[in-house]
């Protein structure tokens, strides 16, 4: 028996077809009937037509091989060995295999989707980029963003994907609005997520949208406007009345004793004598005198009122306390005995919070503000404020993330930490271990959990407060 492959090596599209000969001579003396069988990974996408050669002595048959492999990840780019099968149906120790070769074109098909679409709130969007790689081969991508609006802000966590063929990967960012919208309808913003491919592939272009609504709801406007309508008529009613009461006030009679009785005397007219003697006045009684003006200058005191009236306010007012701000370079765990640290010192909205081995570095400093009711702001040093003021925060709950511990600038800067201004998920306290002076658990405001960690090089969860957990224990002015 004599086999022979044309070509050995043949080139293949995915979704096209490649056809390879297969020769067979029987050199036997007998008529035989050779069975063909492919082998190997390609075999899957391999038909033989025939599959069963009948050959006299001393002839040849040819047998086609038909490769099609379909457009998808599962057809693996680049050279794939394959093998056919000829076994005699008479001679069966004398099977023999022919050995080829099919090399396998990549192609790129990335496709990319947002989830959700549309995002709604009144303060910031979170939204998750699938992006799946359809292509027969490994695939690098870089997710960027342009916004017509410059009210908008896009945050990318994940800029770089790398995605292996078959595979998806998700790229999380959030949108936030510039300013806060107070009342009125909502606004809409949009924006532009791209996915650029490296190499091979087209660029895919994806547009979202963030619906911003009021901060205020429309029952609430309502509700206000009505309250201010009313306290407008009732002022404009109390004002309308109360001249008549200052009125009837003044025509009511005086008391007498409310101010002293005015004297005139009348003088007797010295060129009309009268033959009558002149009346004698009568004698005003001590009470009804009035008294004598004063040789001074001034003028006098006006009378003394008989209504008390209140002290006029202080013109001083107690000042609020400012907080204390405390600069730490190692706020260190007791069960990981590793400290607070800034993932791959990423100073971004949203990074993660976790435990590495302590070197007092940037990403490892911390300023703790300390207010006057006992809480407690941790704020990043991993950048100057002139880059962005960061403070470790819990995800709110309305997120399905709310246990992930990470940085945010959700506040006005450096003057709304002053002001104190941050939110309850960015505000903790600190409870000491009882019969330890030095460690504490920090306690979150909003959830009313305690800061939790997962061992070394673990990202921080939050779990239920237990002064017991050694992974709880925090010693915040280690250095």
């Amino acid at each position: 028996m004599w086999v022979d492959l044309n070509p050995v090596t043949a080139d293949v599209e995915p979704g096209a077809e490649a056809a390879v000969e297969l020769t067979v001579r029987n050199t036997g003396d007998i008529v035989e009937e050779y069975h063909l069988q492919a082998t190997g990974d390609p075999a899957r996408w391999c038909s033989i037509e025939p599959q069963t050669l009948r050959l006299y002595p001393g002839t040849t048959g040819i047998a086609h091989l038909t490769f099609a492999p379909p457009r998808s990840s599962e057809s693996q780019a680049g050279p794939q060995s394959y093998a056919v099968k000829v076994t005699p149906r008479e001679d069966r120790e004398n099977t023999f295999a022919i050995e080829g070769v099919l090399r396998v074109a990549e192609f790129a098909d990335i496709r990319a989707d947002l989830i959700p679409a549309t995002t709604r709130g009144w303060h910031r969007g979170r939204v998750k980029l699938a992006v799946d790689n359809y292509s027969n081969t490994v695939a690098s991508a870089s997710v960027s963003t342009t916004s017509s609006n410059s009210n908008l802000q896009v945050d990318i966590r994940t800029p770089a994907l790398r995605l292996q063929p078959g595979r998806a990967q998700y790229s999380k960012f959030s949108v936030r609005p510039g300013r806060l919208l107070w009342f009125g309808t909502k606004t809409r913003h949009q924006y532009n997520i791209t996915v650029s491919p490296s190499g091979l592939g087209q660029p895919v272009s994806l547009q979202g949208t963030y619906m911003q609504s009021a901060l205020l709801p429309r029952w609430l406007q309502r509700l206000l406007m009505f309250a201010a309508a009313g306290a407008a008529a009732i002022l404009a009613l109390w004002f309308g009345i109360r001249p008549s009461f200052d009125t009837s006030a003044q025509a009511s009679p005086q008391p007498v004793a409310a101010t002293a009785p005015q004297v005139v005397v009348i003088q007797p007219t010295p060129s009309a004598p009268s033959s009558s003697p002149t009346p004698t006045p009568p004698k005003p009684s001590q009470s009804q005198v009035a008294p004598p003006p004063s040789s001074s200058s001034q003028p006098a005191a006006p009378p003394a009122s008989t209504s008390s009236k209140a002290p006029p306010p202080s013109q001083t007012s107690a000042k609020p306390t400012p907080p204390q701000q405390v600069k730490t370079t190692n706020v260190l765990n007791y069960a990981a005995n590793g400290s607070m640290d800034l993932n791959n010192d990423n100073f971004v909205d949203g990074q993660k919070i976790g435990i590495w081995e302590t070197n007092h570095s940037p990403a490892q400093t911390w300023t703790v503000w300390i207010y006057a009711d006992g809480s407690l702001v941790i704020k990043s040093d991993g950048k100057p404020d002139s880059d962005g003021v960061k403070v470790l925060q819990v995800e709110p709950n309305n997120d399905p993330d709310q246990n992930n511990v990470d940085i945010s600038d959700d506040f006005n800067g450096i003057p709304g930490l002053q002001a104190h201004l941050t939110a309850d998920f960015q505000q903790w306290t600190l409870t000491s271990i009882p019969g330890n002076g030095t460690y504490g658990v920090l306690k979150n405001k909003h959830t009313n959990t305690c800061l939790s960690s997962t061992g070394m090089h673990g990202f921080f969860t939050m779990a239920p407060c237990n002064t017991g957990d050694q992974n709880q224990w925090f010693w915040l002015f280690a250095v």
